[in-house]
């Protein structure tokens, strides 16, 4: 594309004005078509954001004309939540960025309106839900095999749904009491390796989790080494469940049932409030927040969920309803008097004042 590009005169090799003709959608075209990716996932998701949000919008602009104003201005108009709208803004970047590596825009931050647009929050706006221990084993008792397992095994572990579904037997050493993370299951495709550095590695197993995975291997259909632990039945084991549809036909079932969530009307409620997600996800936030109510070392609890460091923490730890109201009750204890103790203050003020 390139070579044509440069041969029709939309591109010099030096970039010149040629290249500061060219429409957001040919540079858009060629990053999808020549960005060499790591894994399968981050393809899927950048192609997802440029097909159907940023050439929708800018593809008929010439890309290093788009003003930063602009760009900043629609990104805050998107029906989104802010880590949605950094993420676009990033792809955006990203772009620019290969384009001009590639010689297919001039060098330098002008030519990357993107480099100019701040004000969009990175931090999600979004705020999870979490149980408490006594909630989860509540839609736990409402399981049957296999989700039962999979769903004690996120809640037990931290370990992400991706990692989880992502298992073979081979990845499972009793011996040993771990868990070897070496591949994820994303988009329905198996990646080798996990989603950062320090993830992938192996997860300590109780032996209590190490029993019951060891139940479940010996009624599990596909039970071989290089099976995986959660194979699907429909596709005869060459690939494993769906987390998506294990949440929605089982999960999320379960956790009505049990009274924990209530859907009304499509949308899905925890103690009364309003949750705008629920899933395995869910039960890796409320094990950090059971491990922190607990005092537990955070050092501890970061290794547990593979961090580099403890700045998750405060993305992960949520107070639980109880525990705030008893926070607050220990205030309001030193701050409010009891009625007939505040009457009684009274009478003796007004006594002393008589005599």
């Amino acid at each position: 594309m390139v070579g044509t590009m440069k041969q029709d005169g939309r591109i010099k090799s030096e970039a010149g004005a040629s290249s500061e003709k060219l429409l957001f959608s040919e540079v858009a075209s060629y990053y999808l078509s020549h960005k060499e990716w790591k894994k399968r996932s981050t393809k899927t998701l950048h192609e997802h954001v440029v097909k159907n949000f940023l050439v929708p919008r800018w593809g008929d602009k010439v890309a290093v004309k788009i003003e930063p104003p602009k760009i900043k201005a629609w990104l805050k108009s998107l029906v989104a939540e802010n880590g949605t709208r950094y993420k676009i803004k990033t792809v955006m970047g990203t772009l620019f960025t290969f384009a001009q590596s590639e010689g297919l825009l001039p060098l330098g931050e002008q030519y990357n309106p993107v480099h100019y647009v701040k004000g969009i929050e990175s931090t999600s706006d979004y705020e999870a839900a979490v149980l408490t221990p006594e909630q989860s084993l509540k839609v736990l008792e409402q399981l049957q095999q296999p989700e039962y397992t999979m769903l004690v095994l996120v809640a037990a572990t931290g370990m992400r749904m991706s990692e989880m579904l992502g298992l073979s037997w081979s990845d499972i050493s009793g011996d040993r009491g771990e868990i070897r993370i070496r591949g994820t299951y994303v988009y329905g495709e198996l990646e080798t390796g996990a989603k950062t550095r320090l993830s992938k590695s192996s997860i300590a197993m109780h032996h209590v989790l190490g029993q019951l995975l060891k139940e479940w291997r010996a009624e599990s259909a596909y039970a071989s080494d290089n099976d995986f632990v959660f194979a699907s039945r429909k596709l005869m084991g060459r690939k494993p469940r769906r987390g998506s549809m294990v949440v929605a036909d089982h999960v999320k079932p379960a956790a009505v049932r049990a009274g924990v969530i209530e859907v009304k009307e499509g949308k899905t409620y925890l103690d009364g409030e309003l949750v705008k997600r629920f899933g395995f996800h869910t039960f890796r936030h409320s094990l950090t927040s059971w491990l922190m109510a607990n005092d537990e070392n955070p050092q501890i609890v970061r290794a547990m969920l593979r961090w580099k460091n403890l700045n998750m923490l405060s993305h992960y730890t949520h107070g639980f309803k109880a525990d705030k109201l008893e926070a607050q009750g220990a205030v309001l204890e030193r701050l409010v008097r009891e009625p007939n103790r505040e009457l009684d203050s009274v009478s003796k003020t007004a006594t002393a004042a008589n005599d």
